[in-house]
């Protein structure tokens, strides 16, 4: 699970990075949820360039709180259909 986010660390504090990390686990979780299981789906589709996100592939925002709740508010639209 952790090759999609990498093990760079950033300049957090503990507490910041401890949430970020928590953050990307729950991610993981959901999108692999709605890909049904499929992680290699889920792998392609956290590298490659989504438009929603200004072409940025969603790993490269996996770093920062911030970046992880973009992403989840991203799926959880994606999950009710407001985004194809």
């Amino acid at each position: 699970m952790q090759n999609w986010y990498g093990n760079q660390r950033g300049a957090f504090d503990l507490t910041e990075e401890y949430t970020v990390a928590q953050l990307r686990d729950l991610v993981y979780r959901e999108f692999l949820e709605l890909f049904e299981g499929d992680r290699a789906a889920a792998e392609q589709w956290l590298s490659s360039p989504i438009k929603v996100l200004g072409d940025r592939n969603p790993a490269s925002l996996m770093e920062t709180k911030a970046g992880v709740q973009k992403i989840r508010s991203l799926l959880r639209k994606w999950g009710e259909g407001a985004v194809s």
